[in-house]
């Protein structure tokens, strides 16, 4: 072979080769799906006809890309990173993903004092886990656990129930300068976790997380927990369009709590019957609360205040038929922003200051008298043509939809209150007034 067709040959063959390899980067080449049933074998290699048994050794196959199924059954399975190494995806448009086969129903009963997935390689996942049912049986101590900086895990349409503890628990590592974890919690139902105040449907230690279309009900202490006891880790996380009732069961606590950091946001939620709908506590800086509706919550439906609360905005909430106070503020509050509220027919008094002068806080613009609600029977608080609450809200920046996600300025001006007047009557796009019976 002369010099000259070696060359060729070698040029040739590097191209070929630099061109799977791009094939291959770019998702060009099919990712692999593979299968685990509970007739299966963990010797086989994991194709439909010839699945794997437990879900375990299906992650360890997995590459970024890939899909794994499983069919129908219950699995009595935990995922711990030390022990069964979990694979990343590349981005979310390269995850992997651990599903529920499309129709069936998975029941995950984990290990007496472990989790579903417990995560603490500190890794970027790219994970979805999507579909299952996660039942702690009184005995596994969460539905899941990421912490030590664990990043980007997904997950959605998954139900967590009788945890011991918390049903989700997300916590930082030790390196607090890097803390953002960017985990996403969607369309899940999370009830019947823990046995005391301390125990919450999801607890989050963590910064710029997402828990959005989620159902939260029935845990003894707090629906949604953000906290962090000492220092303040627990920055720019989005608590939207969940549906939290009947937690706090076991004593004071909140629906919904933003704490422990700045910048917090719940909007568009719906929180009733728990011991308070929504606060902004401990440590928080700039925290949000607009476009919520609270309504028949034991004691108040918003609550400000107690050690150190800087700078809460409360606008555009609907906030109806607490047991105390609509809206309280104090305790340590100072500078909070109540504007654009329906605070309505609460028991001891609509808004109230704890700490009147001291608080710096200002009320502006909130309606106490008759809104014309659509149907309070049906706990439907949008309005009625001729509320004089219609086209009376002030500008507020940065809140430019209501709480069905419809543009905020229909009209002369917005409206106060959660929901804006259209013509359009049609219901709104989350449920309002349904319960859902659930054998623990």
């Amino acid at each position: 072979m002369n010099q000259i067709t070696f060359l060729k040959r070698f040029v040739r063959r590097f191209f070929i080769l630099a061109f799977i390899i791009v094939m291959i980067d770019s998702g060009v080449v099919d990712a692999a799906t593979y299968f685990v049933a509970v007739t299966g074998n963990d010797s086989e290699n994991g194709s439909e006809t010839s699945p794997f048994r437990t879900i375990k050794k299906g992650v360890t196959v997995l590459g970024a890309g890939d899909t794994l199924y499983v069919k129908a059954g219950v699995y009595a399975e935990s995922i711990l990173s030390w022990k069964t190494p979990i694979p990343n995806g590349k981005s979310w448009d390269k995850p992997v993903t651990v599903a529920v086969y499309p129709g069936h129903t998975v029941t995950i009963t984990p290990p007496k004092g472990h989790a579903f997935f417990w995560i603490n390689d500190g890794q970027p996942k790219y994970l979805i886990i999507d579909g299952f049912i996660v039942d702690g049986e009184d005995r596994a101590l969460h539905g899941f656990k990421f912490h030590e900086n664990t990043r980007y895990v997904r997950v959605q349409n998954v139900e967590v129930k009788n945890s011991t503890a918390s049903g989700i628990l997300v916590t930082p590592g030790p390196d607090l300068s890097s803390n953002d974890t960017f985990h996403e919690f969607i369309k899940m139902k999370v009830h019947h976790n823990g046995h005391s105040r301390l125990d919450h449907g999801f607890y989050i230690s963590t910064s710029s997380n997402l828990m959005e279309s989620n159902e939260i009900f029935l845990n003894p202490g707090y629906g949604i927990h953000i906290y962090e006891s000492k220092i303040n880790t627990a920055h720019y996380n989005v608590v939207r369009y969940n549906l939290v009732y009947q937690n706090s069961w076991d004593g004071w606590s909140c629906g919904i709590l933003l704490s422990s950091g700045e910048g917090n946001a719940a909007y568009g939620n719906i929180a009733y019957e728990n011991f308070i709908g929504l606060c902004s506590q401990y440590r928080s800086t700039d925290s949000l609360i607009f476009n919520n509706v609270a309504y028949n919550n034991s004691a108040y439906g918003i609550y400000v205040g107690q050690s150190s609360n800087l700078n809460t905005g409360v606008y555009n909430n609907t906030i109806y038929k607490n047991g105390i106070y609509g809206v309280f503020v104090g305790d340590g509050s100072r500078n909070a922003k109540v504007k654009n509220n329906i605070v309505y027919m609460n028991k001891s008094q609509n808004i109230f200051d704890g700490e009147p002068g001291k608080s710096e806080a200002s009320f502006l613009n909130n309606f106490t008298a008759n809104p014309l609600f659509m149907n309070v029977s049906k706990n439907d608080f949008h309005l009625q043509a001729g509320s004089s609450a219609i086209d009376a809200g002030i500008p507020i920046d940065g809140i430019f939809l209501d709480h069905d996600r419809n543009p905020r300025v229909i009209g002369k001006a917005s409206d106060i209150g959660a929901f804006e007047m259209s013509e359009d009557s049609s219901p709104p796009t989350v449920p309002r007034n349904f319960r859902i019976v659930t054998d623990k």
